[in-house]
């Protein structure tokens, strides 16, 4: 099965705001812990066990990675819950097992639907991993739901060469989006 269903993957991951367990807030991707990061998004508490595997899996590539890599689990809570302020990271925190698992979580408060749409996401049913660049926010790679040997080797691949070279660029703006060039006349 394509991952994503009959979506392609996202070019960037968007700019969101999270919270760390310790209430320190932070902008994703400009804030990830490393240059490159697998960044597990999941928006039910009962995928916990699945962002876990996925958590393991990225952690082994971590290892060879020189400090260049690291893996975020981002549990997504729709953003009338920040109303709740450190309530909901709280509930978030004591579901938390381990220093391992508190350090690489940060829970994110959006509108679900519009960032589900960003990423290219039709559901909230499963688990989706994305390797990401932190300078970027560009996405290199993309997997859903169970891990498989082809997301495993897929994963590895896009984090060797991602390793291996420089970060790709953004795609540009569209020419209407621009700001208009500096004119040479001092009319």
């Amino acid at each position: 099965m394509p991952l994503f269903g009959s979506s392609s993957l996202p070019d960037a991951f968007p700019e969101v705001r999270a919270t760390d367990l310790d209430g320190k807030d932070l902008t994703l991707p400009s804030d990830l812990p490393a240059e490159l990061c697998l960044v597990i998004v999941l928006f039910r508490d009962e995928l916990d066990p699945l962002a876990d595997q996925w958590a393991r899996l990225g952690h082994a590539v971590e290892e060879n990675a020189e400090g260049r890599f690291a893996v975020v689990e981002t549990p997504v809570v729709g953003r009338g819950m920040k109303l709740f302020g450190g309530l909901a990271t709280a509930g978030i925190r004591g579901q938390v097992e381990g220093e391992q698992e508190h350090a690489r979580t940060l829970p994110i408060y959006v509108d679900k639907k519009a960032f589900r749409k960003s990423l290219h996401l039709s559901k909230e049913g499963e688990v989706y991993p994305f390797l990401v660049h932190r300078e970027t926010g560009r996405v290199l790679w993309g997997g859903e739901g169970e891990i498989d040997m082809d997301e495993v080797e897929g994963l590895e691949a896009a984090v060797s060469e991602a390793l291996a070279s420089p970060p790709p660029p953004l795609p540009e703006e569209p020419a209407d989006a621009a700001e208009p060039a500096p004119s040479d006349s001092d009319e």
